[in-house]
């Protein structure tokens, strides 16, 4: 079953990662690579300014899953298949809802931050937020460190992180990944400010 959904998700999101170059909308952030993205209210990343600053590349499918707890109504749940590719000076990231529709691409250069979400993705579903948690969770301490704000500190313990907002100590994100390679299993991320959880389940591909 496992092999049947990798296999899935590799299909259905090439075709997403392919046609990237066919994107005809307008870039607003071009002249702005060092993009700031809101987390939350008072609280936010700025990107950096390289996208992906190593020479290896990367290929990797994603099983998303995020929960929330709305102030009013019941919690909601959400499952949603990404496919992440990075190389050096570029990451582009495709998201398809579990129905196979295309819901938004990602094309973040050295020369600014493209994002383009089909109209029926609700509000809750936000593209640059969910880019912010990508790169909290997966990449180096040292770039997390760099890109967040004076507002916030960072712990590392192994396969553990955590994101303090220093006036109150309060936890504003905990993210726990594998050790050993963190695109190869399941990492969490749990959202203590807005209410959310990410369950996401990665698998190189080619591994």
């Amino acid at each position: 079953m496992r092999s049947i959904l990798i296999l899935f998700m590799t299909l259905s999101l090439s075709a997403c990662v392919t046609d990237f170059a066919d994107l005809s909308v307008p870039n607003p952030f071009a002249s702005n690579p060092a993009y700031t993205v809101a987390l939350a209210p008072g609280i936010a990343i700025e990107l950096p300014e390289n996208p992906w600053d190593t020479a290896q590349s990367l290929e990797a499918t994603q099983q998303v899953t995020a929960q929330w707890r709305p102030k009013n109504g019941e919690p909601g749940t959400a499952t949603f298949l990404a496919r992440i590719s990075a190389q050096p000076g570029q990451v582009r990231i495709a998201v398809l809802d579990d129905l196979g529709r295309r819901a938004m691409t990602i094309d973040w250069t050295l020369d600014g931050l493209n994002i383009v979400k089909a109209d029926w993705v609700p509000d809750a579903l936000d593209p640059e937020r969910l880019l912010g948690d990508i790169v909290m969770t997966y990449w180096p301490d040292d770039v997390v460190s760099d890109v967040v704000d004076q507002s916030m500190t960072i712990e590392e313990t192994m396969g553990q992180r955590t994101i303090r907002t220093n006036g109150d100590g309060l936890v504003f994100v905990t993210i726990e990944k594998p050790i050993r390679d963190p695109w190869q299993g399941v990492a969490t991320l749990r959202n203590m400010k807005l209410g959310y959880t990410l369950t996401i389940r990665s698998q190189r591909l080619g591994s």
